[in-house]
């Protein structure tokens, strides 16, 4: 068993000698306490509750509340979930002698050295589950090996062995945490594997992927958190038995890989603080950087994965197979029924047939009315979005026992509306006191309230009422979910608020798309959360870092250096938090309720909605990043046969992408609302804010740039299919490149050799194209990790920003109103800078080339778009101001030029006044065509401060009543709309010069 380092030695109470000094403990000593705590009969046997009359453990004691005792105070600061269910004096002090027996045991084992391992060794080979055998891990008949000649059989045999050990371990103890459980069930299999060593290298690939499998599903019956990462350990261990050494993971693995130049620039940027992603790469802790490499789309190659080695996907793209993939799947067919209902005579609004689905939802998928359309698309929700997720989240044990379909006849998640709740607070808490008035007048004898009189009760009752009012409107705890009754005493302790639908279905959100968008987002990040962590709020890891930080903090040599690692360490788990709540949706989410975070929105769209119109033409440049990704030769060769070729695979291949949410920007709009620093464009809210979301959803089909994002997300993720298929099936003869890229994806050689066998039962290739049929797998974990390799790939060939691209102080209010459409920028110097530099230069530098290319004739075109034909003649006649432009428009170096832009516009100077004076050019007065319109208070302060000066001067001319052309182009400026192919031109050709020259 590994100490627990989390936990300081107590004093051996030796007085007058030093702790070096201090006598060891006697052997008898030492043996006993081995055996109490790691021999499954000795904890047993010498559990201090063992005497003790269950009933008496279990009586409840209205006197008595071991959460107020100050006798107990220390011990349930420590561990206060630990004593949820102690009710009386007796079971505390139990409970109090089996902590402190533990304690003192593991002092003296800690304190006995070899002898403790050695007495600790001995009581474990005493245990019974020694006995067990390994039939049930390796039987001859399903793996193909006799287990007595194998080292997987022995192996196996130990880990099950274990694992019925530290259950029952578990169970008898109260310092044991589920890690120790699962590092000695890995141990136990890794021990294992050893004796039998000789003979693994003896086992096929293909047996020790069905070994890999089975000793998965094994882990996951026992309850191990990360099963398929503990799997992919305990395997690889086996493997090595008998070699150098065993792979670990070190600081240097999870920093930043590849060349000097990647390394440089990274540094760079985590100096800057402008990304806490990078940031995070350079932390002194191993755990922090492992954590953040399992939780978030990491866009930069890690040097283990430079190696070929990785640590499997990350959260954040596992999420996007619900929030986009099974979400964009269910919006496109209940679009298409609502149209077939139209068409056979439903005469109600979309909104309205979305209203009629989520109320068909909670009784039981039939529409009251009797309308088979509405009862189609409620059918369609429950089987394609909340089937799917509710299974899992039970499955891992994610939610508690009694969520239970008994509020409606059947489950919809429910979608509280706040305005609602606000605007009629009096009739919701009559409800509310009704039905928890009913729910502590049901509770057995002996289980009700400890209040002396019915004023107290109703006091109580109040109290219950007005946490769960502030809870359901953003006023009450941040990290308490809205089932949850957050009161910690009385009987509705952390009850589930499990109110009939039908009480309160007018405070709900009562359209579907709103609830399963709501639903993909916050369930699917707790669901892969919990899997990945053990726990949704990453609890453990966090006392983890904690630990680590201490040790580091005892070997510091100076004060400066410790603190300078508390800095670091506050830092680290401010940006881990961050990153946590953002891919559950609960980042801020108290202020974002408050009146200026509404203006915020407001303030955004306006800006978006005026101002963004030309973003299509702007995004030609991403037709280059396939260049940079996959190369010249592999473009030419797959990207345009991606799009136009029938057969059977290309279909396939498009439909899984699809269905696991690389393509769904048609549906979801989400890349442009990204792009345009919405914060959230699936919130839900007052009247005003409704429209202003259908605005901007309005705005942004009539850009074209969902068809465009769309088309250039089907192309890069055929190729991504095609490259990483190609490297599953031949393993063996990918180069180290192509191992570091399966890698970065998540993907090791054991998930590489699952996909294979799953593509070889469902897959099909045709014509150089992959159709892997994921639909048809049978094999979860390799679709899930197919999923999320498909979506990391996807968006960062056709850079679409994750959580951890843009600083923190960019997600405040007044962050978000100065950078706004600055996020693109800051994404792109890590998705396509950093990692360009990373994989092959000579790709970034093929991509810079035509990125620069496609960029010089957008800023052409742009002149052309608006009718200054003077301005689109001045970039041919200047290379200088030209070549400029292209690399500006390019991405590649984003954060210069907007430093550089920035600059010019107030009259310095920058790039481009440097190329200019390079090439020579006859016009040395240019800048950048993205500039143009900004006056410097928007070039320095955003679009909003832009904005405002705007809208102020508009008024004090109108006021003066003299509008002049400055006035004139402000009004023009604040057009809706007006930025859109077409219109744009129309107001440049037509309107704006008559009206310059009416304000003459």
């Amino acid at each position: 068993m590994p100490l627990d380092r989390s936990r300081p030695l107590p004093d051996v109470g030796t007085v007058g000698v030093s702790a070096y000094d201090a006598p060891d403990p006697s052997f008898l000593d030492t043996l006993g306490a081995a055996f109490r705590q790691e021999n499954l009969i000795g904890s047993a046997l010498t559990n201090t509750s063992i005497g003790i009359d269950p009933r008496e453990l279990r009586k409840v004691d209205p006197e008595f509340n071991v959460y107020q005792d100050p006798e107990f105070s220390s011990y349930v600061r420590e561990a206060p979930d630990d004593w949820d269910d102690v009710y009386n004096r007796t079971a505390a002090e139990a409970k109090r002698a089996q902590i402190d027996k533990e304690r003192k045991d593991r002092s003296t084992l800690a304190a006995s050295g070899w002898t403790g391992v050695g007495a600790s060794i001995l009581a474990g080979v005493a245990d019974p589950t020694i006995l067990i055998p390994g039939g049930a891990l390796v039987r001859g008949g399903r793996i193909g090996y006799s287990a007595l000649r194998s080292a997987v059989a022995v192996g196996g045999a130990a880990a099950l062995g274990a694992a019925v050990q530290e259950g029952g371990l578990q169970v008898t103890q109260e310092l044991r945490t589920p890690q120790e459980s699962a590092i000695a069930i890995g141990g136990s299999a890794i021990l294992g594997g050893l004796i039998g060593a000789g003979a693994s290298k003896f086992l096929s690939a293909g047996e020790w992927g069905r070994v890999s499998k089975q000793i998965e599903t094994d882990l996951l019956d026992e309850g191990v958190e990360d099963a398929v990462g503990m799997t992919d350990t305990i395997v690889k261990r086996m493997q090595s038995a008998g070699a150098a050494a065993v792979d670990e993971i070190k600081l240097d693995d999870l920093g930043v890989g590849g060349p000097k130049a990647a390394q440089i620039v990274a540094r760079a940027t985590a100096a800057a603080r402008i990304n806490p992603g990078v940031e995070t790469m350079f932390s002194p802790s191993v755990k922090v950087r492992e954590v953040y490499s399992r939780m978030v789309d990491n866009p930069v190659y890690t040097t283990m994965q430079m190696e070929g080695r990785s640590l499997g996907a990350d959260v954040e793209n596992l999420v996007k197979q619900y929030q986009r993939g099974a979400l964009a799947q269910w919006l496109e067919s209940s679009r298409n029924i609502y149209r077939e209902a139209r068409q056979s005579g439903y005469a109600g609004t979309k909104t309205e047939f979305y209203q009629a689905v989520a109320k068909a939802g909670r009784r039981g998928d039939v529409d009251p009315g009797g309308n088979e359309f509405i009862t189609r698309a409620a059918k369609e929700a429950r089987s394609t979005v909340f089937d799917p997720l509710l299974e899992r989240a039970q499955r891992i044990g994610l939610l508690p026992e009694d969520v239970k379909v008994t509020t409606a006849a059947s489950y919809v998640t429910r979608l509280w509306n706040r305005q609602k709740l606000i605007g009629e607070e009096e009739r919701f808490r009559t409800i509310a006191r009704k039905y928890f008035a009913e729910q502590i007048a049901k509770l057995p004898e002996g289980k009700g309230p400890d209040l002396i009189n019915d004023a107290d009760l109703k006091d109580y009752i109040e109290a219950v009422v007005a946490s769960v009012f502030n809870n359901l409107t953003g006023k009450g705890m941040a990290d308490v979910p809205e089932w949850l009754v957050p009161v910690k005493r009385g009987p509705l302790k952390e009850r589930t608020f499990n109110i009939p639908d039908h009480l309160i279905e007018d405070f709900l959100e009562n359209d579907m798309e709103a609830v399963l968008r709501r639903y993909t987002r916050t369930m699917g990040a707790e669901v892969e959360l919990a899997d990945k962590f053990g726990r949704a709020d990453m609890k453990t890891q966090f006392e983890e870092i904690a630990n680590e930080y201490a040790d580091l903090r005892a070997k510091a040599k100076t004060n400066e250096e410790r603190q300078k690692l508390t800095k670091a360490e506050a830092r680290d788990v401010k940006n881990l938090s961050a990153f946590r709540d953002m891919i559950r949706g609960t980042y801020r989410a108290a202020d974002e309720a408050s009146d200026w975070s509404k203006i915020t929105r407001a303030a955004l769209t306006w800006n978006y909605i005026r101002l963004l119109g030309g973003v299509t033409l702007a995004s030609l440049t991403d037709a280059s990043r396939f260049v940079a990704v996959h190369g010249v030769r592999a473009t030419m060769r797959e990207a345009l046969p991606a799009l136009v070729k029938g057969v059977r695979a290309a279909k396939i291949s498009r439909a899984d992408a699809k269905a696991l949410g690389a393509v769904t920007e048609r549906v979801l709009q989400s890349r442009l609302a990204s792009l345009a620093d919405l914060n959230d464009p699936y919130a839900y809210g007052s009247r005003f804010e409704r429209f202003l979301s259908n605005a901007s959803n309005a705005f942004s089909r009539a850009t074209g740039l969902g068809w465009w994002n769309d088309t250039l997300k089907t192309v890069a993720s055929v190729m991504t299919q095609n490259r990483m298929m190609r490297n599953a099936l031949d393993w063996n003869g990918a180069d180290k490149a192509e191992r570091a890229y399966m890698a970065y994806l998540g993907i090791d050689e054991d998930m590489a050799q699952r996909i294979a066998a799953q593509f070889k039962k469902h897959g099909v290739q045709e014509d150089g194209i992959y159709g892997a049929n994921v639909g048809q797998w049978d094999d979860e974990a390799a679709v899930r990790a197919w999923g999320a390799a498909l979506n990391k790939d996807v968006d960062r060939t056709i850079i679409t920003k994750g959580v951890a691209d843009t600083p923190l102080w960019m997600k405040t209010n007044w962050g978000k109103l100065i950078f706004q459409f600055k996020s693109f920028g800051l994404a792109s110097n890590q998705r396509v800078l950093i990692a360009g530099l990373q994989e092959r230069p000579h790709r970034l530098a093929e991509m810079t080339v035509m990125s620069s290319a496609l960029g010089m004739l957008v800023g052409y075109l742009k002149y052309v778009e608006r009718g200054d034909m003077d301005e689109a003649n001045k970039l041919l006649e200047n290379p200088g101001l030209w070549v400029a432009e292209g690399l500006d428009r390019s991405g590649i170096l984003s954060i210069p030029f907007e430093i550089s832009n920035t600059a010019e516009k107030m009259g310095l100077p920058g790039i481009v006044t440097g190329a200019q004076a390079i090439a020579g050019d006859k016009d040395q007065g240019g800048g950048a065509s993205r500039y143009a319109s900004r006056g410097k208070l928007g070039a320095v302060l955003g679009p909003s401060a832009g904005l405002f000066e705007d809208l102020a001067l508009i008024a004090q001319q109108l006021g003066d009543a003299d509008l002049k052309k400055s006035g004139a182009n402000a009004i023009i400026r604040q057009l809706p709309g007006a930025t859109l192919p077409g219109i744009r031109t129309a107001i440049h050709v037509g309107v704006k010069p008559a009206l310059q020259e009416a304000v003459k």
